[in-house]
């Protein structure tokens, strides 16, 4: 992988919980879905993953 790549939709929904730039998951998941993202619904629905994301994004705020 280069060092240009994108990140995973994961790693990413990571990095926009701790910028304080959302205020939820469904803010996230829509800035996610207009980075251009695909199936981040379908990415982010684990219940724990939800919970830390959620904690984060608390957090970051």
């Amino acid at each position: 992988m280069s060092s240009n790549a994108s990140p995973g939709v994961i790693e990413r929904a990571f990095q926009v919980a701790k910028s304080g730039d959302v205020s939820s998951i469904e803010t996230l998941q829509a800035q996610l879905l207009a980075e251009g993202y695909a199936n981040v619904a379908l990415a982010l629905t684990g219940r724990s993953l939800r919970q830390q994301l959620t904690r984060m994004i608390m957090e970051a705020r």
